[in-house]
């Protein structure tokens, strides 16, 4: 709890409390008390408006959403959704200010989620997350948030940076579990004029139930040396080739063999036409064939290992005995590039291969300079990954998943009730009785059976209360801070 606040409302309700000292008889609440609705009035936990300053250094709204989160800890996103779990799931909290903060971070995503559009809870989303990381954290809108954070401006079209966090720029999306990530080719290359990177960072919504239930979070970084890892490989389908033409020697099956290996081309089949084999040492391969049909060593019917080694074993045969066994066809798995979203993007297997060479060797101007020809630049297309895409990415990694359902809140509160219900909630709960009455008091009007004046005498009464339940957890909070750590 920050001292700061409890020392204001202790001066504030000080002030209310001499105000209504003449004029406060005791009060029947029963009249006029909030709804004992659970799902009205279910936590007793501080009000934090949701808003768009909370991605802007030095705005009110950053300020107090930052007092709420600095109490959870950790540098980066993974570390912070550790450290809520610790509260939410682990139960391992040792500070009101630890509960509390992951508490209202939990309410808050689950308020922006279920109350807002996809679209306004992704804006509101990415500044909330400017928050919770605090310093200099900062949501970017458009070119001129990048020039006050002292940013490079020279790329054109809309910033493909949503948010900096802890000096990494982010991309933000806000998903459904199978939602595909999508975005603009032509303002990713002109990202990449000025930036080194990018970081794409899914959140995806869970259900149970028909309700939200949680967020999972998986990110992967686009670099330059990266970027056909990123936006060519995914899209490339697996198909199975074959020779061309017969392999007619040992030294020629050895050397295709060698290639398939250094081009990370794995080894499906191998057949031959010649002499019939049956057994190498002690495996088995099968029974010899009356009929001219080719021989084969195939992956589908020995596994891992198992195949591996026969191929091993068939090639460590003698060449005049390998001879025998000569005509030699091979099959293998590549990637296909034709009639793939890849092709959309870059037009030519040769064009795309140029870009690789230029990304994989550091070479930045030929890098921009190849992409602004491809039709993915000059025909302003979008890239598009479904969840399976995304996820084969070569660096992807899943961040964690925070458990944001309603659910969750009230069995943390009954996880920590002891500890919460003697400091913290009557804190709360006197300031939502003090809310709401006194706005009664100024909004109603005055009418034959005094409930204006009603509402304003209650207002006092929670006043009161709520310097009783302040003085009481400032003066326990601050003795738990004073004794030593056992």
């Amino acid at each position: 709890m920050d001292m700061e606040n409890l020392n204001h409302w202790k001066m504030i309700l000080e002030t209310l409390n001499r105000v209504n000292e003449e004029t406060a008889p005791s009060v029947d609440m029963s009249k006029i008390k909030p709804t004992d609705d659970p799902d009205e009035v279910r936590y007793f936990l501080p009000t934090i408006k949701i808003t768009e300053d909370w991605g802007k250094i030095g705005s009110k709204d950053r300020q107090i959403i930052e007092k709420f989160t600095r109490n959870i800890g950790g540098n980066t996103l993974q570390e912070k959704i550790r450290n809520i779990n610790s509260v939410i799931t682990d139960r391992e909290a040792t500070t009101i200010p630890k509960i509390l903060g992951s508490m209202v971070v939990i309410e808050i995503l689950n308020a922006v989620l279920r109350e807002f559009t996809e679209s306004a809870g992704g804006f509101i989303f990415e500044g909330f997350l400017a928050g919770l990381f605090g310093g200099e954290s900062v949501q970017i809108t458009d070119v001129g948030d990048q020039a006050e954070a002292g940013e490079a401006t020279e790329a054109a079209g809309k910033p493909i940076t949503d948010v900096v966090l802890g000096g990494r720029e982010y991309s933000l999306k806000l998903l459904g579990k199978t939602t595909a990530v999508k975005g603009s080719f032509k303002n990713m290359v002109e990202h990449f004029r000025v930036k080194d990177h990018i970081v794409y960072l899914d959140a995806r919504r869970t259900k149970a139930d028909g309700d939200l239930s949680g967020l999972e979070f998986g990110e992967f970084v686009i670099t330059r040396e990266n970027f056909m890892q990123v936006f060519m490989d995914p899209f490339l389908k697996d198909v199975t080739a074959k020779s061309s033409q017969p392999i007619d020697t040992p030294k020629g099956l050895r050397a295709a063999l060698e290639k398939l290996e250094s081009t990370n081309n794995p080894l499906k089949k191998l057949a031959w036409s010649g002499a019939k084999w049956n057994k190498i040492g002690s495996i088995e391969y099968g029974k010899p064939r009356a009929s001219a049909e080719p021989e084969q060593l195939d992956e589908k019917k020995f596994y891992g290992d198992d195949f591996s080694k026969l191929v091993r074993q068939f090639l460590e045969l003698p060449d005049e005995d390998l001879q025998k066994y000569a005509p030699f066809t091979l099959s293998w798995a590549d990637k296909k590039f034709e009639g793939t979203k890849a092709e959309k993007l870059f037009g030519s297997f040769t064009l795309a291969s140029s870009i690789k060479q230029a990304s994989e060797a550091g070479d930045t101007d030929k890098l921009l300079q190849l992409l602004a020809t491809t039709p993915g630049y000059t025909e302003s297309l979008q890239f598009d990954f479904t969840r399976g895409q995304a996820e084969s990415i070569v660096n992807f990694q899943e961040i964690g998943t925070l458990n944001i359902s309603e659910q969750t809140l009230k069995d943390t509160w009954l996880a920590y009730g002891e500890v919460l219900s003697n400091s913290v909630e009557p804190i709360y709960k006197a300031l939502n009785a003090f809310n709401t009455n006194i706005n009664s008091f100024l909004t109603e009007e005055q009418n034959e059976d005094g409930n204006r004046k009603q509402y304003g005498l209650a207002a006092g009464t929670s006043a009161k209360e709520l310097k009783t339940a302040t003085d009481k957890a400032v003066q326990e909070i601050t003795a738990a801070e004073e004794s030593p750590s056992e």
